[in-house]
């Protein structure tokens, strides 16, 4: 007989280094409610239908409360996520759920968020993000 594989504890990962995972059907709660636990600030932005880079600034803009010097950009979205001094706290837990994997945006924010969580790293500040994309949601 075979049984299913015990589940994990997702907010283990919390625990770890900081990175970008997979965020899978349901557990959204459950990585929230760890977060809250280790007094992490949990920003959770659904970016259902959001293809260009306009779209997905202003919506990262609009839940991490971006100062008003903001920029609009990549860059600028770097620097605002490297700073947060705006958004104090002892670590950060980014959700980003129905993510549309194949804009041409996909690839540079991809690579925007994982400098985030090596510069937050190496500060020693937690700084994690769990993304789902629309096609997983979609199997699940």
């Amino acid at each position: 007989m075979n049984t299913p594989p015990p589940k994990t504890d997702p907010g283990l990962a919390l625990d770890g280094p900081n990175r970008i995972l997979s965020l899978h059907q349901g557990e959204s709660e459950a990585i929230a409610s760890a977060a809250q636990k280790r007094e992490r600030r949990i920003v959770d932005v659904a970016l259902d239908g959001l293809t260009d880079k306009a779209q997905i600034l202003d919506a990262l803009a609009q839940r991490f409360d971006m100062p008003r010097w903001f920029g609009h950009n990549w860059d600028a979205l770097y620097d605002c996520l490297t700073d947060l001094s705006w958004l104090p706290a002892k670590g950060y837990v980014l959700i980003l759920t129905n993510a549309a994997p194949d804009t041409c945006a996909a690839p540079i924010l991809t690579d925007l968020l994982t400098d985030c969580c090596e510069h937050w790293q190496d500060r020693g500040v937690p700084f994690h993000v769990f993304a789902q994309t629309a096609r997983s949601a979609d199997a699940a």
